[in-house]
C-alpha cells in the first residue's frame, strides 16, 4: 500500500478544504455579483482606501495583473476608483466608493455565515486550534508563495 494518501496528505485536504469553502461560499452569496477576492480587495480598503495599487496586491497576496484586473472589475461597477499618485505618477491609488462601502456592508455577514459553516464540524476550541494552525501555516510559509502576503499596517 502506497504511503501517500489524497485523505491524509496536506496538499490534497487543503485543496479540497478549499473548494468546500468556494462551494459554501458560492451557496451564500448566490445573489451577489462578487467573488472571494473581490470581497478581500474590498475588505482591505475599508481601512486603507488610497492604497497604491501595488500594495494592495501585496496585501490580499495576488500578483499585481490579477490584481489590477479585479480592481477594473470593481471600478466598472462603481466600488472603487483609481487616482494617478501625484508622488508617482506611475502608480495608481485605489479608493473604495460609497457603493463599495454599502455593498461591504452587505455581504460582510455573508463571509461570516460562510466562515460559521465552513467551521461548523469542529468544537469550539478545534477552530481556535485550528484556525491558529492554519495562521501559523501560512505565515511561516509565506516567502514561499509566488505571490507573498505583505500583512496590513495597524491604523
Amino acid at each position: 500500500m502506497a504511503k501517500y494518501s489524497l485523505r491524509r496528505s496536506p496538499g490534497p485536504l487543503i485543496r479540497r478544504v478549499h473548494q468546500i469553502g468556494v462551494s459554501i461560499f458560492a451557496d451564500e452569496f448566490n445573489d451577489k455579483d462578487i467573488t472571494p477576492l473581490q470581497f478581500s480587495i474590498l475588505w482591505v480598503l475599508t481601512t486603507h482606501s488610497g492604497e497604491d495599487q501595488a500594495s494592495l496586491a501585496q496585501y490580499v497576496a495576488l500578483d499585481r495583473t490579477t490584481c489590477s484586473n479585479i480592481v477594473s472589475r470593481l471600478e466598472e461597477r462603481g466600488y472603487l476608483r483609481r487616482e494617478v499618485d501625484p508622488e508617482n505618477k506611475r502608480a495608481k491609488l485605489v479608493y473604495i466608493t460609497d457603493a463599495g462601502r454599502k455593498l461591504f456592508r452587505e455581504v460582510e455577514v455573508l463571509m461570516e455565515k460562510v466562515s460559521k459553516r465552513l467551521l461548523k464540524p469542529l468544537l469550539p476550541e478545534e477552530r481556535k486550534i485550528f484556525l491558529n494552525l492554519l495562521q501559523k501555516l501560512a505565515e511561516s510559509n509565506n516567502e514561499l508563495s509566488r505571490a507573498p502576503m505583505r500583512y496590513l499596517p495597524l491604523k
